[in-house]
């Protein structure tokens, strides 16, 4: 007999309620016969490829749970790609997703982050008809395929043919065949916990340095590895457009009942404080940065406010030449009087 060292791997095929144990070569890509539903698991340690049939009448929240996974390190080596692709009469359609567990997860059913979108012509990324859940239990991670749409030809059954691949590594595949409904899934699972992008010359001995940097919390980082927003930028933005969202936009300076500064109160807490009241000092602004949306609005306010102020002094200013027109008139009249005379 040849010398060759046996990987054992047990799973669970529902023939006559009988368990059936397997054991087969390491790295050897091998056939199981899954009599549960008819359909035929290929798989070796990185691959498992195998197909489930949803019923032509199947509904939103139905689904099938088709894998147990086994990763190894206590479960912390769990990184899948799941890919599906199916066709219904007039539709076809394809998508992966990635899925990521470690060593300690809730029992809990998510839907996995789709990387991936081949929808159907006019249907748009969002109209799938299945995606895919992960339930992250410590010794017992599973996927399952999930109806979120009955698109296509309503008298069709549906098979969806399905691929994972670990990315890391993987000790078992477990077939399952268990079929429910569940209309309570509202969680994403994370792909990762953070993620990063560092770029450089390759062909030199330079160290790369990070281009973009996902955090956590979802911050988002370019040219910074600790971005402390939901974007930070270390360096320059360049861009045809800006929108800026904020709230309290102030018309309300125009109001009746808006108390508007005097020039006189705006010259004293110029005098005592260096700047314009509501707008923040060079110091506050130096450490901690400028909210643009915040400062448009502050800056608008006193515009409007100056505009006020200007609207009020060509009124004073028209009410004095008006004045002075009458008084140049009346000394006219005057001088004429004591002409005449």
């Amino acid at each position: 007999m040849k010398n060759i060292f046996f990987l054992t791997l047990v799973f669970a095929i529902q023939v006559l309620g009988i368990t059936i144990s397997y054991a087969t070569p390491n790295n050897f890509p091998f056939e199981v016969k899954d009599t549960s539903n008819g359909k035929l698991p290929v798989f070796d340690e990185n691959f498992y490829t195998t197909q489930v049939t949803f019923p032509s009448d199947f509904k939103i929240g139905d689904y099938i749970e088709f894998v147990r996974v086994g990763p190894i390190s206590a479960g912390s080596s769990g990184n899948y790609e799941v890919s599906i692709s199916y066709t219904r009469g007039n539709i076809a359609i394809a998508s992966t997703y990635l899925a990521s567990l470690s060593h300690a997860n809730p029992a809990l059913w998510r839907e996995v982050g789709r990387i991936n979108s081949n929808g159907y012509t006019g249907w748009g990324s969002e109209n799938h008809n299945f995606t895919v859940d992960c339930n992250t239990e410590y010794a017992n991670p599973r996927f399952r395929v999930r109806a979120i749409n009955t698109g296509g030809l309503l008298t069709h059954v549906m098979p969806v043919s399905i691929k994972i691949r670990s990315i890391n590594i993987n000790q078992s595949w477990i077939p399952l065949n268990r079929t429910g409904s569940d209309l309570t899934v509202t969680k994403f699972l994370p792909m990762t916990n953070d993620w990063s992008l560092y770029v450089g010359n390759t062909s030199t001995n330079n160290g790369a340095v990070v281009a973009i940097k996902a955090t956590e919390n979802g911050n988002v980082g370019i040219g910074t590895a600790s971005p402390n927003a939901k974007l930070a930028v270390n360096g320059n933005i360049r861009a045809h457009e800006i929108k800026v969202e904020t709230a309290n936009w102030p018309d309300y300076v125009f109001a009746k009942d808006y108390n508007l500064p005097t020039l006189e109160e705006i010259d004293n807490h110029i005098k005592e404080k260096g700047h314009l009241q509501g707008i923040p000092p060079a110091s506050e602004v130096e450490a901690n940065g400028v909210d643009l949306g915040s400062m448009n609005a502050k800056l608008l306010q006193k515009i409007e406010e100056l505009t006020l102020h200007l609207i009020s002094i060509n009124s004073r200013i028209q009410l004095l030449e008006k004045e002075n027109s009458l008084l140049k008139k009346n000394q006219k009249n005057d001088f004429k009087k004591i002409h005449d005379k």
